[in-house]
């Protein structure tokens, strides 16, 4: 996902022909110039042994919905997002629900059921070190630092036997033209390995959600071309301008002992720099509550590098999304 996301505009020195192809089109695939809009991602993983009852059988759905604005802009983006993981993994039962707001005056957080807002002092701390975070290139704290890193990334280097699907609309009326192709996923760990080698930033984020070492990507990359039964089959559509709108990734994993494994991933961003405002709420309960569940208390704040902050912080909802024991 994050090297589809990273893709830019590759394809400049194609010829007028070559870009009327499917390839050509995906090799002009980009978020050129996106500053906002409404975004959906959504990933769903299926696993069951064959032959077995339903009991047998787990489930996971992890979503994030919600708009943001002013992304790559100086300052922090602002945002508005719902955060959701439910199912059942690896015999744990998985029920999270999370909501940051920011806001270029404020931050407001609604984690596990409670609403948090930080005092006016300790929203500027934290907001003036991630907005210098984001200056440092290729840093911890830089949430820019794996598309950083994926500078240069063609969705040709990740799906191949491109073909043309049709046109149609985005959700929000856009006009769109769909490409399918076979998704490579051993192609996609070398971009990530890539990508982990060449940004310690990068890398650090990476494992904080769970991401394995490079030895055990590279032990993975060998498990899945033995385990896939055919290709991944991606789907995409791309507007007038080549920005990606849609795309989803559909799998099926042999595992040992007669397990299966499906998983779906699917993105969809709609209203392309057509979100102006956030809405306005407030939060109740004390920021110091908020602050234990990271393992912080507002001294940690004032010590802390913004990257040791930021990876905290996906290490947090990694562990409630994933179903991972906290620590």
């Amino acid at each position: 996902m994050v090297a589809l996301a990273a893709c830019g505009g590759a394809g400049g020195g194609e010829t007028e022909t070559e870009a009327a192809t499917p390839a050509g089109k995906a090799e002009l695939a980009n978020f050129d110039g996106v500053h906002g809009g409404e975004v959906e991602l959504e990933f769903q993983v299926f696993r069951f042994k064959k032959k077995q009852p339903e009991k047998q059988q787990e489930e996971i759905t992890m979503r994030t919905v919600g708009s943001f604005m002013k992304a790559g802009e100086e300052g922090l983006p602002q945002l508005d997002l719902a955060i959701e993981s439910n199912g059942e993994l690896a015999g744990r039962e998985v029920e999270f629900l999370s909501g940051p707001l920011l806001r270029a005056d404020k931050w407001v957080v609604n984690f596990d059921g409670e609403v948090y807002e930080p005092d006016h002092a300790t929203f500027e701390e934290l907001k003036s070190k991630l907005e210098e975070a984001q200056q440092e290139e290729g840093g911890e704290g830089n949430a820019m630092a794996c598309v950083e890193s994926a500078d240069g990334l063609s969705v040709t280097d990740l799906v191949h036997n491109i073909s043309y699907e049709g046109k149609g609309e985005g959700i929000d009326g856009t006009p769109v033209e769909m490409l399918g192709g076979d998704f490579d996923p051993a192609a996609a760990i070398d971009e990530l390995i890539q990508m982990v080698e060449a940004s310690p930033g990068c890398q650090a984020q990476l494992e904080a959600i769970g991401l394995p070492s490079v030895p055990d990507l590279e032990a993975v990359q060998k498990e899945l071309k033995a385990s896939l039964a055919e290709p991944p089959r991606i789907t995409f559509s791309l507007d007038k301008n080549g920005v990606a709108r849609y795309f989803k990734i559909l799998a099926n994993l042999e595992l040992p002992r007669s397990e299966e494994l499906e998983f779906e991933l699917v993105m969809r961003l709609n209203r392309i720099n057509e979100v102006s405002n956030l809405p306005i709420t407030h939060g109740y309960s004390p920021y110091s509550a908020l602050l234990k569940q990271f393992g912080l208390d507002n001294e940690d704040v004032k010590q802390a590098e913004a990257g040791e902050i930021y990876v905290g912080i996906l290490e947090v909802l990694a562990d409630h999304l994933f179903g991972r024991e906290a620590g």
